[in-house]
């Protein structure tokens, strides 16, 4: 039988690894650009304000209505009617949020909507486009991070009861 040169698991120095690999964050990055494209097609409306079919429209809240969501007695769902003119013509459209509401009857607000009121949003094309771009890979990051210290917790946590049980060992071996 040959000895193998290489040096055991016990003799090796641990290797200490950063946080996220650049391996960790291209694939965080990655996933979470996927997850926005998958958004994107998902949520049509959304789709055309991205690609610069709103505009920014002064709206004015013109009825409010709260109710439970469909199917979930326990959430909230306000609609908002809102008016606003487009040259000669006044248009109209209800927009919907989750939660209580937070504009009142006569309230303005400041939308993006498309020319039919089809699509309205509260952000600019420039904050969403950022959210999606940025702020969701970021988050898929910081999950993977999270997840990462909790593999070296938990992996920690099983390497100092080994050691723990080793050392009840040597001291019972001890008193022997």
């Amino acid at each position: 039988m040959t000895d193998d040169p290489r040096p055991g698991f016990e003799e090796r120095e641990a290797q200490h690894r950063g946080w996220l690999s650049p391996g960790d964050v291209a694939f965080g990055v990655g996933i979470g650009l996927v997850l926005a494209v998958v958004l994107v097609a998902l949520m049509p409306g959304t789709r055309v304000h991205l690609l610069g079919g709103t505009d920014q429209t002064e709206t004015t809240v013109v009825a409010v209505r709260e109710g439970p969501r469909p199917g979930e007695d326990d959430r909230t769902l306000t609609s908002y009617e809102l008016r606003w003119s487009e040259g000669d013509d006044v248009r109209t459209a209800t927009f919907r949020r989750s939660g209580p509401a937070k504009r009142e009857v006569g309230d303005t607000w400041t939308m993006w909507v498309s020319p039919d009121g089809s699509s309205m949003e509260t952000s600019s094309p420039l904050a969403t486009w950022l959210w999606l771009g940025i702020g969701l890979p970021a988050f898929v990051l910081l999950i993977g991070a999270i997840v990462r210290w909790r593999g070296r917790v938990m992996a920690r946590s099983a390497v100092r009861e080994a050691d723990r049980i080793e050392a009840a060992r040597r001291r019972r071996a001890a008193r022997r």
